[in-house]
């Protein structure tokens, strides 16, 4: 079982769609270490919305809440008995989910909605036009104002919990991650979606009674998609359609770009044009392989074989450079510290370089450039302007 596993199957169980063999999975899972504690957070959205008018602060009335998972499993259920490799995994699930997380049950669970949005935070607009304001670096659960909608941030990972839906209902969400910060989403299916700094999405607060999972996305994002062959799971840009077959990949459409592109890490995806509304005709992509939707507006897609690592290395914190040119470099550095930066050196724009680094400075990258590609640069607070070099 991996991390992810784990987090799909309390998603199901907080929408009532966790199968027996996963109750008994979540219910052994929970009473192993520490994972109760985690769990506690995880599922506390859900316990604000529908248990409310209860309280887990002591042993015993969390050890009656854990019981209403066990009785959801019926008799036909066989005892499961974990192999300890199986349970020697929950153990790091554990370790790597509780590494840093302090839960305080006697602490306020709500933070308050500031009335002026700040531009530099991450926001979640809801379906009537309420902003709740999200803070990264803070666990927190938010609630909107008449209480329909909770969110909760654990570790950096949003997960979201709405009241009950009429049947055929949907709410859409949209988040807006700023330059400099980046975002984990757990949508309602499971699906976690990493957002990049400049993102935003649109996605349905729950799937419940559509026949795909529909996300629109501008900017860039990393995906791994709950399988579900009932409900293909689609991203929407302003120049491509991607419809996904469970799997692992990367969208980036960021508008000052130009042009999307897709990267398939693993599983399949197809790609079309945004109008393609049933699916049709789309190009299939293999793991290692990466389309561009055309920069003259044809209907086709350039498809090339590509190392994914250069692609996906910013959601590791990890910013890499692979033969870009540094007009590319230069629209990348200000979502990533959330600068402006004037280039007045115009022959410097083509010039490509290579290279990765790992939460350095900005000044740290620009001098590295600096060493293979000659350039002076002024910075006050958040304005860099590069120049050309004085004659030596």
């Amino acid at each position: 079982m991996t991390k992810i596993d784990i987090r799909r199957i309390i998603t199901r169980y907080i929408n009532q769609e966790a199968s027996q063999e996963e109750l008994a999975i979540l219910y052994e899972w929970v009473k192993k270490g520490n994972n109760k504690d985690v769990f506690k957070k995880l599922v506390q959205a859900d316990f604000l919305v529908n248990y409310e008018d209860k309280s887990w602060e002591t042993e015993e009335a969390f050890e009656s809440f854990l019981h209403t998972i066990k009785e959801k499993e019926t008799k036909r259920v066989r005892p499961l008995f974990a192999g300890d490799h199986i349970w020697k995994y929950a153990a790091v699930i554990a370790v790597t989910l509780c590494s840093s997380l302090y839960f305080l049950l006697n602490q306020s669970p709500f933070v308050d909605v500031p009335m002026e949005v700040d531009r530099n935070q991450i926001t979640l607009q809801l379906e009537n036009g309420e902003i709740l304001t999200i803070d990264p670096k803070s666990d927190a659960t938010v609630q909107s104002k008449n209480g329909s909608t909770v969110v909760s941030l654990v570790q950096g990972v949003l997960t979201q919990k709405e009241e009950q839906l009429k049947r055929g209902e949907v709410r859409n969400n949209t988040i807006r991650v700023p330059y400099g910060k980046n975002l984990t989403i757990t949508l309602q299916d499971g699906t976690v979606v990493m957002l990049n700094s400049g993102s935003s999405m649109t996605y349905p607060s729950s799937f419940v009674d559509m026949n795909t999972r529909e996300v629109q996305l501008k900017g860039e994002a990393f995906f791994e998609v709950t399988k579900n062959p009932e409900k293909p799971f689609i991203v929407k840009t302003e120049t491509m359609y991607t419809q996904v077959f469970g799997t692992v990949f990367n969208v980036s459409a960021y508008a000052e770009d130009g042009a999307s592109e897709v990267v398939l890490v693993e599983g399949s995806v197809g790609v079309g044009k945004p109008d393609n509304k049933r699916g049709e005709d789309l190009q299939m992509l293999r793991p290692s392989q990466k389309a561009i939707d055309a920069l003259d507006g044809g209907e086709g897609f350039v498809v090339e074989d590509v190392d994914v690592s250069s692609y996906i290395s910013w959601t590791q914190g990890i910013l890499s450079f692979e033969n870009d040119s540094m007009g590319q470099i230069v629209k990348r550095l200000q979502r990533q510290y959330n600068i402006k930066i004037v280039n007045q050196y115009k022959e410097l724009d083509e010039r490509r370089f290579t290279g990765m680094f790992d939460e350095e400075s900005i000044d740290h990258v620009l001098r590295t450039i600096q060493a293979h590609t000659h350039f002076s640069y002024d910075k006050e607070e958040d304005l860099i302007i590069i120049k050309k070099p004085a004659k030596q």
